[in-house]
């Protein structure tokens, strides 16, 4: 243990105190410097969830029907009886409708979120692209059985798109943060 007295002016080996004279006192937060990356990320992150949030909505609304999913609870399983048909298509409807507001209210809130730069925002986004990518997955297995999907092939190609798209931000988002931190942003030169 060193027992030499810290000089005026001094900062802590944290980073996050400065020696007065008196004592060690908090040092204002230091805000990061934005790179090359950091505005097209946070573009590009806010455009994908609005059209995510768009393709999601669009898609409900036209294919998150009584008859689609009357339909696809018959080819799942044909013999079941016509009273459980119509509690299945029930709740499906009133499931999947609050499902879909709830994600495009979160989708909103992040798009918003990237805009600003957020850090937490950041974080968000990175664990909803890597759900999303997990669609790569399933749109493929639906496109190996559409009779079993409310949305006709060329939707489920649409979210396989989106999907993709999902991770190759995940992989940027993953980078960026490696390389320099949330959004790509750096800690100043100076608290280096």
């Amino acid at each position: 243990m060193s027992s030499r007295h810290p000089q005026v002016g001094e900062i802590s080996s944290d980073g996050r105190f400065r020696w007065d004279g008196r004592e060690w006192m908090p040092m204002a937060r230091v805000r990061r410097e934005p790179t090359a990356w950091t505005l097209p990320m946070q573009r590009v992150a806010a455009t994908y969830l609005a059209l995510a949030t768009i393709q999601s909505l669009l898609s409900t609304a036209l294919f998150q029907n009584a008859a689609t999913l009357e339909r696809v609870a018959r080819a799942g399983n044909p013999s079941l009886p016509e009273d459980q048909v119509r509690a299945t298509v029930s709740v499906g409807l009133a499931v999947g409708w609050a499902t879909v507001i709830v994600l495009a209210a979160a989708m909103l809130v992040l798009a918003f979120g990237s805009l600003r730069g957020w850090r937490w925002a950041f974080w968000a986004v990175l664990a909803w692209l890597a759900l999303s990518s997990i669609g790569v997955v399933t749109n493929l297995l639906a496109l190996a059985n559409p009779a079993l999907q409310p949305q006709p092939p060329p939707f489920i190609v649409i979210e396989l798109v989106l999907s993709v798209v999902a991770l190759g931000l995940l992989v940027w988002f993953v980078l960026a943060a490696a390389r320099f931190g949330p959004w790509a942003t750096r800690r100043p030169t100076s608290a280096r």
